[in-house]
């Protein structure tokens, strides 16, 4: 397949000459690693033997288990822009791939903002920060009840959340069933959990988010689920049996902390998702565009027809708008002053979901555009947008799905209390 640069706009001013190559690095994996398998990757949702070369090549080749690290232990400590700019390349070559290599840096975003944790960055930053061992994280959210209760923080302030969390001196002890956690099914090291220390009390101060190995006695993980799409992305149930684990492994030590620090968390993956998203659109424009400089119909190439000319405009169109609010709020995310955000605060979870919730629509249409556009090309496995096509959707789904974001949007922008 024929290969495209970035053509789409940026901005240029914030992002260092040092970002631009890690990014282009970041490329060249996908394009010689990645596109040559996609026909294949689909068949190993199960096993894993294929994607677990690749994501070692993305963690440890390339370096991205370093990314969210300090630079004192060896991380590469990447800005909010270039992390995005990064996971587009990586949704580019395959959605589900890049959800296992973002969320396993994901699940360690907790103690690394807003208020770092030192105990736990020290426990945990070494490990990550080698390049011969895979080490990767997995966010374990939901609960077997509940579906998106957990994820809304300022609505149910943890009030529903199943997993339970019980100080028994130096340890916690942990009981509760998760559902869906990325990278569950055996390919996490370590587990952030959700959980409740007070279950059935609405209160911030219960809330917290606690990190379990996952050979610690009691964890208990059942086979992946095999989904429409993302076979990268393994998914599978992951129980809690009266699992202890040291009292310093919750994210943030003082009561109340780790529901601000959920907050934040929403908000990056928010971010990430819309970029992974963009990746999606821009291999699709990519495919798009060789399919309709190639076509020949009634006489004349593809794109050389009015109708056509306008669906493709309609693409391009999308994508530049979406990159420019996405960029927007990943810039807002790094250097939050200018525009007086807290970056874990109920205004910028409103405007990150909103960003989300927009980018991930777009997508949806875009890409049946441009299986329109391909017709049974666009829907055979060898034209590669009906991979995309089905990966897709689950983007818009996670992180409490579309309900949960027009709450908190409805929440801010509104001033509504009631939900």
């Amino acid at each position: 397949m024929k290969k495209n640069k970035d053509i789409f706009s940026l901005p240029s001013e914030w992002i260092s000459e040092e970002s631009k190559q890690i990014v282009q690095s970041c490329r060249e994996i996908v394009e010689k690693e990645i596109f040559p398998l996609r026909l294949e990757l689909d068949e190993d949702w199960k096993d894993h033997k294929i994607y677990e070369k690749l994501l070692s090549k993305l963690m440890l080749d390339f370096g991205w288990q370093c990314a969210p690290w300090p630079k004192e232990y060896g991380g590469f400590e990447l800005d909010t822009i270039t992390y995005c700019l990064c996971l587009e390349e990586m949704d580019r070559g395959d959605s589900g791939l890049a959800t296992a290599a973002d969320c396993g840096n994901w699940a360690f975003l907790p103690i690394l903002a807003p208020k770092p944790n030192e105990v736990l960055i020290k426990k945990f930053a070494p490990i990550a920060c080698q390049t011969d061992k895979l080490f990767v994280g997995c966010a374990a959210i939901t609960d077997e009840r509940g579906g998106s209760d957990v994820e809304n923080i300022d609505g149910t302030h943890g009030k529903y959340i199943a997993t339970t969390a019980v100080l028994d001196g130096d340890e916690w002890v942990i009981n509760g069933h998760k559902l869906w956690p990325t990278n569950s099914g055996g390919v996490a090291d370590l587990f952030a959990v959700f959980c409740t220390t007070n279950p059935g009390v609405e209160d911030d101060e219960s809330f917290a988010i606690i990190y379990v190995p996952a050979d610690t006695p009691g964890v208990i993980q059942g086979p992946p689920y095999q989904k429409a799409g993302m076979s990268g992305d393994k998914n599978g149930d992951v129980w809690f049996e009266n699992v202890r684990v040291p009292k310093e492994n919750r994210a943030n030590p003082k009561p109340g902390d780790d529901a601000i620090a959920a907050r934040l968390f929403m908000n990056a993956g928010n971010i990430g998702a819309s970029a992974q998203a963009l990746g999606i659109m821009r291999n699709c424009y990519e495919l798009v565009k060789e399919w309709c400089d190639k076509r020949v119909v009634g006489g004349k190439i593809l794109k050389e027809h009015s109708m056509t000319a306008a669906v493709l405009a309609d693409i391009a169109m999308t994508i530049e708008v979406c990159r420019s609010d996405t960029y927007m709020k990943a810039r807002m995310m790094d250097n939050p002053e200018p525009y007086g955000i807290d970056p874990s605060g109920v205004e910028f979870l409103a405007k990150t979901r909103a960003n989300k919730l927009f980018v991930t629509d777009q997508m949806t249409i875009l890409i049946n555009k441009a299986m329109d556009l391909m017709g049974s090309h666009g829907y055979a496995r060898e034209g590669h947008i009906e991979k995309h096509w089905r990966d897709s959707k689950i983007i818009s789904l996670w992180m409490g799905g579309r309900g949960l974001a027009k709450l908190d949007i409805a929440r801010y922008f509104y001033d509504c209390k009631t939900f």
